[in-house]
């Protein structure tokens, strides 16, 4: 009787001080080198020759066919240029891995504007192209700047690939003033890409950002690891792809056509490709091509940009 009594007590015990079984995750995380292009093409009407509207689209489906990007955000492109670029990526590459589900559009405006008529009196927004599949896209408005948005709705507009849990987004800032309307657009982006990562998704979001790395507005954004006399006083979650070019450290090269104004003496960057820095997990790097020319004058006056880096997802 007294075997049986101590082996009860000693399974009871037992029980009592055996640690829980850790919980397993769902999904192992991986690896990933994800590659992305920006360019804000200039909506087809500011700096281009007439006729020109096809050689933008070869521009862009040539960095495409050359690069094989994961991701391509595109800011102030008609949708004639978009359709015709779906076009001739699907019918002349294999770059996208499913022909009928790789492209999303997002109008901002239509084709007549106090600029004057645009796009051939079509739409003009923002795109994203995906070398994976895409899933349904999410589509947010931004607070519109009275004032300097009279004719445009900006937006953020983001889809999940199919393949793996990352999801791809692009928006466009309003330029002035910044320091009210931009400064809330930032920040509403900001909120529904942390959305998307804390449901789980690896988030690449590109776009012209109207502002520089080193202004304040954009502190939110950039993580602390980033801090250096270019970009300081940082207190966010975000690297961006080109903050740990020496070329100027934190900030990256300018993407656009001045030659100066940064805090380096060089030229401004304001197109930025961000991840969450804690999905980093190897190297990242970012480039800004040289100004393109359509015929004889200059296609937009931002440069392509184009990066890559090393992220977990799942």
């Amino acid at each position: 009787m007294r075997t049986y009594l101590r082996n009860i007590l000693a399974a009871a015990t037992a029980l009592l001080v055996a640690p829980a079984i850790a919980p397993q995750p769902a999904q192992a995380e991986s690896t990933v080198r994800l590659t992305a292009m920006h360019w804000n093409v200039g909506g087809g009407w500011k700096y281009q020759t007439p006729g020109s509207s096809d050689l933008v689209v070869t521009k862009i489906f040539d960095t495409i066919k050359g690069k094989n990007p994961d991701f391509v955000a595109l800011n102030e492109i008609c949708q004639s240029q978009y359709a015709a670029l779906t076009k001739r990526l699907q019918n002349e590459t294999n770059w996208p891995q499913d022909k009928g589900n790789f492209v999303r559009f997002q109008a901002t405006r239509n084709g007549t504007t106090d600029d004057g008529d645009v796009c051939d009196h079509k739409a003009v927004g923002i795109a994203l192209l995906s070398r994976q599949p895409l899933g349904t896209a999410n589509r947010f408005p931004l607070t519109p700047n009275p004032e300097y948005d009279k004719d445009e709705i900006r937006h953020l507009l983001c889809a999940p690939t199919t393949t793996m849990p990352v999801r791809y987004c692009v928006t466009h800032i309003t330029p002035k003033p910044f320091g009210t309307f931009g400064k809330i657009q930032v920040n509403e982006v900001l909120r529904h890409v942390e959305d998307f990562e804390a449901a789980g998704d690896t988030v690449l979001v590109g776009g012209d950002f109207n502002a520089t790395p080193s202004w304040p507005e954009l502190n939110v954004w950039y993580d602390p690891s980033v801090n250096t006399p270019a970009n300081g006083d940082n207190l966010g979650a975000y690297r961006e792809m080109d903050d740990a070019d020496p070329y100027c450290l934190g900030y990256g090269e300018g993407t656009t056509r001045a030659t100066t104004g940064s805090p380096c003496g060089t030229g401004t960057k304001i197109d930025m490709i961000f991840f969450r820095a804690n999905r980093l997990n190897g190297q990242h790097a970012g480039d800004s091509l040289p100004l393109s020319t359509c015929g004889s004058a200059l296609c937009s006056d931002h440069r392509i940009y184009w990066g890559w880096a090393d992220l977990s997802i799942g």
